[in-house]
């Protein structure tokens, strides 16, 4: 298949499931994995299956990061993936027909988790009447948001809208770009033929410390992305809902759940980003 089509990855300490994704592609497709600070070997990895690894030094955050493995390359195509996530066969081929079927288009493919089916119904950003209304489609249709594990945008699409907003260190970096895509009159649609395993969550190393700057990430883009979207947000309604979830008890004998949910209520009150990460 001749398709001049670049795949951006983004690792962080990512080396237990990125080998499966590599392999799950197809030769002709472009691999760029852009690698943010990983200690676990990831880089290697990468380049011992032929991408072209970028190396940054320091851990940007995921959008700039899709941002730099996007200019790294030339691609008509955009494929951008989590390193969690494995291609079944065919699905990028159903994905650059899909896109080749609707040119004014991005595209996300079937999700699942194993044998779950994963949709995106709905995003922060939209309000309810926008939301997707009943089960997940299994034909070929105009959805509400992307999910950011897998989305096939066309490079003019994506540099029309400026791509990723690096001001968005982890999370709702998928709904900021579906919205400004909308805005652009960029339509949002699933390829119902391109299917895909996500194993969710996996894509770092999980530790405490992970979860809590994974928490922090969520509190600050969430409060950034409604200011910037000039959407109501009640951050003492979302402090006092994150402390109710702390006292469930499926919260109370988790460390790592706790360590999350309390990164999101410092999140939420944060500064700048460019303290992110650090210990409070």
């Amino acid at each position: 298949m001749k398709v001049n089509l670049d795949l951006v990855v983004v690792t962080h300490n990512s080396a237990m499931v990125l080998d499966a994704l590599l392999r799950s592609v197809p030769a002709w497709v472009n691999i760029i994995v852009v690698d943010n600070a990983s200690s676990d070997g990831s880089l290697a990895i990468a380049e011992a299956a032929g991408a072209r690894a970028i190396q940054i030094g320091r851990n940007v955050g995921y959008g700039s990061a899709c941002n730099i493995g996007a200019r790294a390359g030339s691609g008509a195509l955009l494929l951008i993936v989590n390193p969690d996530l494995r291609f079944e066969p065919g699905a990028i081929e159903a994905l650059v027909a899909a896109a080749v079927a609707y040119p004014n288009a991005a595209f996300n493919p079937r999700f699942y988790s194993g044998s779950r089916r994963r949709f995106r119904k709905r995003s922060r950003l939209l309000s309810v009447s926008e939301s997707w209304q009943g089960a997940p489609p299994e034909k070929d249709c105009v959805i509400p948001v992307l999910h950011g594990a897998c989305i096939l945008i066309r490079r003019q699409h994506f540099e029309q809208v400026g791509g990723f907003d690096s001001e968005i260190f982890l999370f709702h970096e998928d709904d900021d770009i579906s919205l400004r895509l909308r805005q652009a009159g960029v339509e949002l649609r699933l390829a119902a033929g391109a299917v895909v395993d996500h194993a969710e969550g996996r894509s770092s190393l999980r530790t405490l410390e992970s979860g809590r700057i994974k928490g922090e990430a969520m509190g600050r883009s969430l409060v950034y992305v409604m200011g910037k979207h000039k959407l109501p947000l009640d951050v003492q309604a979302e402090r006092h809902r994150t402390w109710l979830k702390l006292l469930q008890p499926q919260v109370l004998f988790s460390s790592a759940r706790r360590s999350k949910l309390l990164g999101f209520i410092r999140g939420l009150h944060a500064g700048p980003l460019d303290d992110f990460g650090k210990s409070p």
